[in-house]
């Protein structure tokens, strides 16, 4: 048998399957049916005019255990189920570390940001900036954010698309648009609450899916042992890389400190999480939340990275990258399921259904966040008159439904890019890493005024996605590659055509050298550019002037520096605002 007729006799997704799919794609959309029959019903009943409120907060009343289901549901998504296996199956135990920066910016979240923004009662974690700076500051905030969404979205969407194409060999193309379509039901028919309670049924299958895939597979390649074993024996299994090299993809100092600055960026200061905390009634609430998440990110995390070495021990001695039964990286756990559960009707259906979950949920928050910061950002700091309940209906449904659409497009953009994990980490960084640099100068940096902020904040803007752009290209033209650990086709059961280099290729592959600051770690991406902002920032203070912190509510600082500026300053009065 040759490589194309395994996969394709691999390619069994049966009735059983396809009514497990099916199942949990019903239960999304009964789940937005249902709250969207219930909240109607309610503001029938009572007459209330909060209907945007419970929309995009679910009414400031959410549970905390839902809300910490959510947010790991939000954070996982896809790109983590099957680009940290694939992660660990190419490049070895060292990802796992990022389980400290994880730790980190939680603990950042949890006395920091929980705090600051409950006591301010935002609903746009961007109100922020027009507190602490001004409209012009907000508005790049909300600027950034919306186009890390467009940036992140297709990339979301592709992943899942990717698996079942690989399962079913029905194209990409024809499934992306059904995924979208359930999210903008859903997601404009029961909003926030739609998403939250969908996010806990998709979280479940994620977590069953993950332990039924370790389970089997361990079983079939003789126990945990064996699975060890091997791994051991590759090279995969790493102590700490204590090199200090920004350029290596990898290392120990990269993950913790590159790390933590891209999830306190991407987690405690994006919409999609923070909306969550601030729907909690109370701070003690959102901290009991975050705590909640940080151990079901653990674990989801350890799941995936075992699942990494389950696949190489699995294909330890004919690797489907080489031999094209795998025709991308972040197809290989889709093809060990196909192998693994091959003679079980319904498993490979939960598995899809499990990437789909993530899928969803991931989507479902970017369009609910995304409404949350249009309506609030973009629409009501630029009328004059109130805006009417129908016309916030409106725009934060014309907004989910406007941002997926653009999401089904961008995908044929997406499927030509580099690595999924890569990929997802990097692109928008570009946005987030200046946005972080502009909150690390509000939250601890008093004395840099507006102008300068908003200034150096475009700079690292424009650097960033040059930068970040001109790395994908690179990848994508093959030019910047990552060292894998060693992998074999010695002991193939079926045929297929070695991949050959011709003389030309060799030559022009020597001729190629990619500069060395395009080989730095796609993790340090969010500090460069934070590092960038704060820079420009500071140097442009000196000709534009420094801001006076007295006169600066002392609620928008962080609390050592409040408390270092009031200990510094003999006038009580001027603190009031702290109060």
């Amino acid at each position: 048998m040759d490589v194309n007729e395994l996969s394709l006799s691999l390619q069994k997704f049966g009735l059983l399957d396809k009514i497990v799919f099916a199942a949990m794609l019903c239960s999304c959309s009964l789940v937005g049916l249902y709250f969207g029959i219930k909240d109607f019903r309610k503001k029938k009943s009572i007459k209330t005019d909060h209907d945007t409120l419970n929309f995009l907060m679910g009414g400031r009343k959410m549970k905390v255990f839902p809300v910490a289901m959510s947010l790991i549901a939000s954070l996982v998504s896809g790109v983590l189920l099957l680009g940290a296996s694939t992660e660990i199956y190419l490049y070895g135990t060292q990802y796992i570390y990022i389980l400290i920066a994880i730790v980190i910016s939680s603990a950042a979240l949890h006395f920091v940001m929980i705090p600051m923004f409950h006591k301010l009662q935002i609903i746009s974690v961007y109100e922020y900036l027009q507190m602490r700076f001004d409209r012009k500051v907000r508005l790049f905030g909300s600027i950034m954010y919306i186009i890390s969404t467009v940036l992140w979205l297709p990339i979301m969407l592709y992943v899942p698309a990717l698996a079942f194409n690989q399962m079913t060999g029905i194209s990409i193309h024809k499934i992306t648009p059904l995924v979208v379509a359930i999210c903008i039901f859903y997601t404009c028919l029961g909003g926030l609450k739609a998403v939250v309670w969908t996010d806990v049924v998709q979280i479940t299958i994620m977590y069953g899916t993950l332990l039924l895939i370790a389970i089997k597979g361990t079983m079939n390649v003789g126990g945990i042992s064996e699975v060890f074993e091997k791994n051991i024996e590759s090279g995969r299994f790493e102590a700490p890389d204590m090199r200090l090299d920004p350029t290596i993809r990898h290392t120990f100092l990269t993950l913790v400190i590159g790390g933590s600055i891209l999830y306190t960026a991407h987690n405690a200061l994006n919409q999609n999480m923070i909306q969550r905390y601030l729907s909690l009634k109370s701070v003690k609430a959102a901290r009991t939340s975050n705590m909640i998440y940080v151990i079901g990110m653990i674990i989801i995390i350890i799941l995936c990275c075992y699942n990494g070495l389950l696949l190489y021990a699995t294909y330890s001695e004919c690797d489907p990258l080489q031999t094209k039964l795998a025709k991308a990286k972040d197809q290989m756990l889709p093809l060990l399921v196909m192998q693994t559960f091959k003679d079980i009707p319904g498993l490979s259906g939960v598995f899809i259904a499990g990437i789909f979950s993530a899928a969803l949920s991931s989507i479902s928050t970017g369009l609910n966040s995304s409404a949350c910061v249009v309506l609030e950002d973009f629409f009501k700091p630029f009328r004059k008159e109130k805006m009417s309940e129908r016309m916030c209906t409106v725009v934060t449904r014309g907004t989910v439904i406007i941002l997926g659409s653009i999401a089904i497009a961008l995908v044929y953009i997406v499927q030509h890019m580099g690595t999924i994990l890569q990929l997802t980490l990097s692109v928008p960084t570009a946005c987030f890493g200046p946005l972080f640099g502009v909150y690390i100068i509000g939250f601890f940096l008093p004395w840099i005024n507006k102008r300068a902020t908003l200034i150096g904040s475009i700079v690292g803007f424009i650097t960033m996605m040059f930068f970040v752009l001109k790395v994908q290209a690179e990848m994508a033209l093959g030019y910047l590659k990552f060292t894998t650990k060693p992998m074999s086709v010695e002991h193939c059961e079926y045929n297929f055509t070695a991949p050959s280099l011709t003389i030309s290729s060799l030559v022009e592959e020597k001729q190629v050298t990619v500069p060395s600051i395009y080989q730095i770690s796609y993790l340090y991406y969010t500090l460069i550019g934070t590092v960038l902002v704060i820079l420009v920032a500071f140097l442009l203070s000196f000709p534009l002037g420094f801001e006076d912190v007295n006169k600066i509510d002392q609620r928008l600082l962080a609390p050592f520096v409040r408390r270092k500026i009031q200990k510094s300053n003999p006038n009580p009065d001027i603190f009031m605002t702290s109060k």
